[in-house]
């Protein structure tokens, strides 16, 4: 394998070429978490994987419980399927709540506090109650509990990675919190070492070809934890050396290749997956796709590499995409129309426009 045909073994590992998978569960738990940060997103992150799926099929998952949204990793919400949850987030608690205390600490939330933030929340919404981050946030304060300046991020970040809350039923458009213990009851737990190994599976599995640097970041842990996870797996795995750096990938049947054009969300794994994307992008059009405060793009991707960017506007019965092509490239876009028509079938509306 060539450093040049990592893109389309990527391709074909995340599911973005002849899936088999049938249901949005399949796909989230295939991958251990799918980025949420923004919710319409994350839903074609999984449309996208699933020829003829619709979006209202990946919010029923939701609702029926088999995915859950909750913060886990790298401090931002993802998908997880809800046998998955406990686990994930038991692993990664220590780490992120040594990462986050002095920032905690300089807003005057210290265990205590948290401790008593945490308890006003659960008695909130016991027995089945739902409430928006607005309701808890008034909550609060009535209670004496200051949520400004950030604090009130700081207060939800905590109370989902200690396994309390966790995203609920959307109230209209807005979303809710709920215990998670009564959303998802917690099953057998994993001993941490066991649960690295279990993680790092999935995401080689999903993702590769990817170094240990990549998965480290992406679960946002330590390179050494990374490669305990790793050493627990890679007997399953294929490895390859290329320009001095160790890939790993799951064996998969060789398939022959076709010109790909995908419309991909933003936040979508396959770009924000790795902390080295030289592979799938000219770094000359990096910003183009993330912005210096952390927002990520939706991307057009041709075989395997991202060469622009899209849009989409909604009215009630149809879908407008406009396009940004990194270079004038615009006998491109007729190869790209299956995708957006691919994109707006996921929406139930009509295409009425793609430039």
């Amino acid at each position: 394998m060539h450093i040049t045909d990592i893109p389309a073994q990527r391709l074909r590992h995340q599911q973005l070429i002849k899936t088999t998978f049938k249901t949005p569960r399949e796909i989230v738990a295939f991958f251990g978490a799918m980025q949420s940060q923004e919710y319409a997103s994350s839903k074609w992150g999984i449309g996208a994987r699933l020829p003829g799926c619709r979006e209202v099929q990946v919010e029923q998952a939701i609702q029926d419980k088999s995915i859950v949204r909750t913060t886990v990793f790298r401090g931002t919400l993802h998908l997880v399927a809800a046998e998955d949850i406990h686990w994930m987030l038991q692993l990664i608690a220590p780490n992120v709540k040594a990462k986050m205390s002095s920032m905690q600490r300089k807003l005057g939330l210290d265990e205590a506090g948290l401790t008593k933030t945490n308890q006003l929340i659960a008695k909130a919404l016991k027995n089945g109650n739902h409430h928006t981050r607005k309701e808890l946030t008034d909550l609060l304060q009535k209670n004496g509990i200051d949520t400004s300046e950030n604090r009130m991020n700081h207060i939800i970040y905590h109370a989902s990675v200690e396994r309390i809350i966790c995203n609920g039923p959307l109230r209209g458009k807005q979303s809710t919190y709920t215990l998670l213990h009564e959303w998802v009851p917690n099953n057998t737990p994993l001993q941490r070492e066991e649960a690295l190994h279990k993680l790092a599976g999935r995401y080689f599995t999903s993702h590769g070809p990817a170094t240990v640097h990549d998965f480290a970041q992406w679960a946002g842990i330590s390179v050494a934890d990374a490669k305990t996870g790793l050493q627990g797996v890679q007997s399953s795995l294929l490895s390859q050396e290329i320009d001095e750096t160790m890939y790993w990938m799951a064996p998969a049947k060789k398939v022959t290749e076709k010109d790909t054009h995908l419309l991909l969300p933003a936040f979508d794994e396959y770009f924000i997956g790795y902390k080295d994307r030289s592979t799938l992008i000219d770094s000359q059009f990096t910003s183009k796709v993330m912005t210096n405060n952390g927002i990520f793009n939706p991307i057009m991707v041709r075989n395997g590499e991202v060469i622009g960017t899209w849009k989409r506007t909604l009215k009630k019965d149809s879908v407008t995409i406009t396009t940004e092509l990194f270079k004038a490239r615009k006998a491109l876009l007729k190869a790209f129309e299956p995708a957006a028509r691919q994109y707006a079938d996921f929406l139930g509306l009509t295409l009425s426009s793609f430039s």
